[in-house]
């Protein structure tokens, strides 16, 4: 029995020695998104929530604008509704957003999107080297929802920044490639604009007086999208956006 069991070692010891094993892939963690982007020098934002009384008239504003919100709805403008009624809602939660949707919706977006993506990939790609697998976030990149390409989007988020994250993992003779693109915003109304919606116009200023008087609030918006996998990425090849197919769930 010892010299078959030798002989089994020994059979064993030149198999691993001669044959390449598969690689088994670790499922590296996909990291979240890169710190908040810092706000303008010049501030971002109407000023301090609450710093001054509200009246009556400031009440009567606050009406008006929940029936503009409403009003939003029935021209199909959802996104531009829900976060002005969550803006009137004086909570200052964060506010998701589907990135999903805005990729679908922003066609500009979505092309800008899809060459920051190769873009950052491809150079995750070549900082492999001989390693197995590794990880990468990107900075912030600021896109803004023109009225011609979304009026929804225009109203409800306009400006806004966008980054990705991902993993690059050797899988045989394969590179896999998982990523998720991710996007912020922070919504609020401040001075030297206006809006028309529907029959109503009215300035940028009014909606931000209800933050200083500490009946509305500024907030963060922030999305992320589900989980793009390519099984064999190469440099130069379209990558799939999110909602586009190979998209995994997590």
């Amino acid at each position: 029995m010892r010299v078959l069991a030798v002989s089994t070692l020994l059979l064993s010891t030149w198999i691993s020695q001669s044959v390449a094993l598969p690689h088994v892939s670790r499922d590296v963690s996909i990291p979240g998104p890169p710190s908040d982007p810092k706000p303008p020098s010049s501030g971002d934002g109407i000023g301090e929530w609450g710093s001054e009384d509200p009246g009556i008239g400031d009440y009567l504003d606050k009406t008006k604008f929940y029936g503009i919100a409403r009003t939003a709805g029935t021209l199909g403008l959802d996104n531009a509704k829900n976060n002005m009624m969550h803006y009137l809602g004086n909570s200052g939660d964060d506010q998701p957003v589907t990135v999903e949707n805005m990729l679908n919706d922003l066609p500009d977006f979505s092309k800008a999107a899809k060459a920051f993506i190769q873009n950052e990939a491809t150079k995750a790609y070549e900082s492999l080297g001989s390693s197995d697998e590794t990880a990468f976030v990107s900075k912030w990149e600021n896109y803004y929802a023109a009225k011609d390409e979304s009026w929804d989007w225009f109203f409800a988020i306009g400006g806004f920044s966008y980054s990705v994250s991902g993993t690059m993992e050797k899988v045989g003779s394969k590179v896999a490639l998982k990523y998720r693109v991710h996007v912020f915003d922070r919504y609020n109304w401040d001075d030297g604009k206006s809006v028309d919606i529907g029959p109503f116009h009215f300035e940028d200023r009014e909606l931000g007086e209800l933050h200083l008087k500490g009946i509305a609030q500024e907030y963060v918006v922030r999305g992320t999208s589900g989980t793009v996998s390519v099984s064999d990425f190469k440099p130069g090849e379209a990558v799939a956006l999110p909602g586009e197919g190979g998209r995994e769930r997590k």
